[in-house]
C-alpha cells in the first residue's frame, strides 16, 4: 500500500454510503507499510537537507496535532499526536463521524461513553494496545482520555456518513448538550461567499440567497436568512414570510415570525 493507493481509496468511497466507505479505509489501518514507508523516506530527506519539508499539510487544535495524508468533505486520514490531559475532560465531543483509530506508540486507556435520549452515559472502559484497530461511531459515541505520562500518537480515520454532519459538545457530569456545530465545508464556502455578496452591496445577486435557502439544516437555513435580510430586507421578505410559514425546524419557523414582527411597519396612530 502506498500514498497514492490511499488517495485512489479515498476517491473511490467518496460517494459511497458509510459501510462501503468503511471497506475502502480500514485495510491502510490494518496496515500501515505505507506510513512506515513514507516515515522512513522523510527521514531520510530530512537527514540530507535540514530545511526538506514533508509534503503533508500539518494542523494544531490545542493540544491536538495533525499530520493530514488525506482531507475530504467526508474522509479525513490523519497522523494525529495527543498531549496528555492534566486532568480528566469535563467535556466529550461527538464528532458526528465513524472513527477508525491506531495507537502507535502507547496502549489508548480511556472511557467510552455513548448517547441515550439527550444524555451521555458511560459504557465501559476501553484498552487499545499498540497496534490494534479500534473503531467509535462518533455520532453516538465519544472517547475520554485517561491523563498519561507522555505524549499519544495514532494513526487515525474520520468517515462522514452521507450528508451533513452534526458534531456535539457535551458536559460529562449533566450529560446536556453545550454546543452544537455543523461540520459542512460546502455550506461553509457558500455562506462565506455570501456574506461577501452582502458586504459588497451585491443586489444583483438575490437569486444566489434564494437558492442557498434550501440547505438542509436549521441553522444553515437561518444563517443564509440572516446575510440576506442584511443584504436587502425588502427582497428577502417573501422568502421569510415562506420560512416563517413553512419550514420543516419549529425553532427557524419561531425566529423568522419574530423577525417579520420587527420588520412590519408600525401602525398610523391616525
Amino acid at each position: 500500500m502506498t500514498l497514492a493507493a490511499l488517495a485512489a481509496a479515498v476517491d473511490a468511497a467518496a460517494d459511497a454510503p458509510l459501510d462501503g466507505a468503511l471497506d475502502q479505509i480500514r485495510p491502510f489501518l490494518a496496515d500501515i507499510g505505507w506510513f512506515q514507508a513514507w516515515m522512513t523516506q522523510q527521514t531520510r530527506c530530512m537527514q540530507a537537507d535540514p530545511l526538506h519539508l514533508p509534503p503533508v499539510r500539518a494542523s494544531r487544535n490545542g493540544a491536538v496535532r495533525h499530520l493530514v495524508f488525506a482531507r475530504t468533505e467526508r474522509i479525513w486520514v490523519t497522523a494525529t499526536i495527543i498531549s496528555p490531559p492534566a486532568r480528566i475532560a469535563e467535556r466529550l465531543h461527538f464528532s458526528g463521524r465513524h472513527a477508525l483509530c491506531r495507537p502507535l506508540n502507547r496502549a489508548v486507556e480511556g472511557e467510552v461513553f455513548g448517547i441515550e435520549g439527550d444524555r451521555a452515559v458511560r459504557r465501559g472502559p476501553i484498552h487499545a494496545p499498540v497496534g490494534s484497530v479500534f473503531e467509535l461511531d462518533e455520532r453516538r459515541e465519544a472517547l475520554r482520555l485517561t491523563p498519561g505520562t507522555g505524549p499519544l500518537m495514532m494513526l487515525r480515520a474520520q468517515v462522514a456518513p452521507p450528508g451533513p454532519v452534526l458534531s456535539r459538545l457535551i458536559d460529562v457530569a449533566s450529560g446536556q448538550v453545550r454546543a452544537l456545530a455543523q461540520a459542512d465545508e460546502g455550506h461553509a464556502r457558500t455562506l462565506m461567499l455570501l456574506s461577501l455578496l452582502r458586504l459588497q452591496g451585491r443586489g444583483d445577486a438575490a437569486a444566489c440567497f434564494d437558492a442557498a435557502l434550501d440547505a438542509p439544516l436549521p441553522a444553515q437555513r437561518w444563517a443564509v436568512m440572516r446575510e440576506y435580510l442584511a443584504l436587502d430586507a425588502a427582497a428577502a421578505l417573501a422568502p421569510l414570510a415562506d420560512m416563517a410559514r413553512a419550514d420543516p425546524d419549529a425553532q427557524v419557523r419561531a425566529l423568522a415570525r419574530q423577525t417579520m414582527a420587527r420588520l412590519e411597519p408600525e401602525p398610523c396612530p391616525a
